[in-house]
This record gives C-alpha cells, structure tokens and sequence, in this order.
C-alpha cells in the first residue's frame, strides 16, 4: 500500500492536468466558440501506463489473450509450432541489461565449458546460412535475409528508444557449422539456455505485442493539457496522424505494405511514435492487436471487422470498395464481403469475449 500511495502522490504532484476528446470534438468546440481546454472532453485520471490501474490491466490483459496462453499452429512443413506465454516474477520485471542477459541470449556457449547448452543452440538456434552464404535459403526475398540474418555484433545489451533490447552479440571468436559453413554469433536466435536443453526443441522468447488502434474520419483521440487554448490544440503539427491513419499513408507509398492486413502489419513494420511513421522492421518479431469495438458502436464495429481481412487499403474510401464497388458504409461492404450473411458477427463476437471478458 506505502508504494502504491507514493506512486499517487507522485502522479498528483508531478503530473499535468491532461484532458482527452475526440479530434472531431475539439472541431466542435471551435464552431461553438469554446476555447477552454478545461471545459471540453474528459479528465484523465489515470495514465494507461500505471501500475495495476485499471487501463493498465485490461490492455495488458488482451496483449495476452493476442498472443495465447497456448496455441498450436502446424507451419509450412506440417511441424507443429507452439504459442505459449510466459508471466515473469514481479521482481524480474523492468529488468535491467543484466538482468535480460541472464534470461535471453544470442551467443553460442563454449563447448569445453557448456556442451549442453553448445549442443542445444547448434541444432535448433542457428538461423542460416543465408545471405552471400547461401542466396537459395528459403528466408531470402530479392537477395536479403527476410528475418535480418547476419545480425551485429554488440558488445553489450542496451535498450533502444522503443524500449526493446539490443541483445548482448559479441565477436568471441565461437563457431557453429551448418552445411559446410562457420557461423559465429551474428546467426543466433534469441533463446533461453535451460529451456533449450531442457525440452530440446527451438525456443524463441521473444512474444511483443504491437497494439493498433482505429477510428472512424476524424475520431482518434486527443489528449492535452487543459490550460492550453482549443485553437491551439487541433494545430499542434501532425495531430492529424494515428498508426492507423499512417497504415493508410503507407500503403500508398510502398508497394510491400499493400500484402498485408492492418493486424499483420507488425510483423514486418514498426511503429515510430516519435516521428510518426511506419517504418521496416528490421530485427524481432511482433503480434498485432487492433483495439476491441462492441457491436452496438456500429459502424466503428463494422471498421474493425473489415480490418482483419482487407490488405492495401489507402483510404477509408478504399477499405469500403470490394472488386471495383464501393459501397456507402462499413456495414455494407461486410455484407459484400460475406462476413454478415448469418449470425457469424454475433458468433465471434461472442467467442472473442468468452477469451478475454471473463469474470475475476
């Protein structure tokens, strides 16, 4: 209770007084000749990114639920492939670069000091040979590594301003061989060394899910402080751009982002919240999540369900065209698309719920 109430205390003391509104809101206020910021749209009470707060947990919650606690998928060679998540202890949580570099790795252990653990990587954590190596490798895609292989050398684990690891990777001088080739650290899988040997198998430990709002034109929301003028406030510099509406910029611009859904994005872009942008991704890997939208919002519910089917979309007038037809609404273009011929909108909206609305 002594650190929860600190962490009030100094959200109360520290913080700005932050309000959040729908940008067509703020529109609104204008035309109203409202320019208290104190007076438009809801306080925030709590940020998202508080411990234990009630947001914190119902997003980290369904974060999970994207992922699977355990799911099984047969991959291109009929293998099966597990999804299994993982919850660390509180204490081991935040950790520091000393502390990621005793669960994850990316070195080939010495084989005088760990057979084991050198056995395990060179039989399942080994990525390649590719590249210049081998340019037949299946990861190659117009003569690059899909999966970014060779990878660095670093000398230490560091945190990049995303808030991902940067993995330990040094040059020790260790060899791997895979069909006639030494590979050194630079083709190295993330892995944690006692699961590896425990259940000899490939076990990556990465799970980041990528969380992917949207919003009908003109309806993301807007936060900011509440002494500020309204005026001001919808001409902030780039208040325009959401991931969402930044998906749709880039599908225009890259011809690579047209083959992929809105919730499969993650896997080969990655969101640059400072800048703005989607950019390629070049290391890990990510699981998107778009936002939950109850039926009753209708035509935001409709929105979502489109999105996990329609790929290269540049506007929201092109997400409502199917086969050259555009159609008036959301709804409409479900309809077209045959996801609401039956009871089928009401059947997953109600198994979704029954994975992650659960009682306590």
């Amino acid at each position: 209770m002594a650190i929860e109430e600190e962490r009030f205390r100094w959200i109360r003391n520290n913080k700005k007084k932050l309000r959040s509104n729908l940008f067509s809101g703020l529109m609104d206020a204008i035309h109203r000749g409202d320019s208290d910021c104190s007076k438009v749209g809801k306080s925030i009470i709590l940020s998202l990114s508080h411990t234990e707060g009630p947001r914190y947990r119902v997003q980290n919650y369904q974060d999970a639920m994207a992922i699977c606690i355990y799911t099984i998928e047969f991959q291109k060679k009929g293998l099966p492939h597990a999804h299994i998540l993982l919850f660390l202890h509180s204490t081991l949580k935040n950790p520091s670069a000393d502390h990621i570099d005793n669960i994850i790795s990316v070195e080939i252990p010495d084989l005088n000091v760990d057979p084991d653990g050198y056995n395990a990587i060179n039989k399942f954590m080994i990525h390649g040979p590719c590249g210049k190596l081998n340019s037949n490798s299946p990861c190659m895609m117009q003569d690059r590594c899909t999966k970014h292989f060779p990878k660095k050398f670093n000398d230490q684990t560091t945190i990049d301003t995303d808030g991902f690891p940067v993995y330990k990777r040094r040059n020790t001088g260790i060899h791997v061989e895979k069909k006639g080739v030494l590979l050194d650290n630079r083709y190295v899988v993330p892995y944690h060394r006692n699961l590896i040997v425990k259940f000899d198998a490939h076990i990556n430990v990465e799970p980041t899910v990528e969380r992917l709002p949207f919003h009908l034109p003109g309806e993301h929301t807007v936060i900011f402080e509440e002494n500020k003028c309204v005026e001001n406030v919808v001409c902030i510099p780039g208040i325009e751009k959401t991931k969402f509406t930044q998906w749709l910029e880039a599908n225009k611009n890259y011809d690579d982002a047209r083959e992929l859904t809105y919730s499969d994005f993650p896997i080969s872009w990655v969101w640059n919240s400072k800048e703005k942008t989607w950019t390629r991704r070049k290391n890990r890997l990510a699981i998107g999540r778009i936002y939950f939208a109850h039926p009753s919002t209708g035509e935001r519910f409709y929105l979502r369900m489109l999105l996990n089917f329609v790929k290269g979309s540049t506007s929201y007038e092109s997400i409502r065209t199917i086969n050259g037809v555009t159609y008036p609404n959301f709804k409409g273009t479900c309809y077209a698309l045959g996801l609401l011929d039956d009871d089928k909108e009401w059947i997953d909206c109600l198994t979704e719920a029954a994975i992650w609305a659960t009682g306590k």
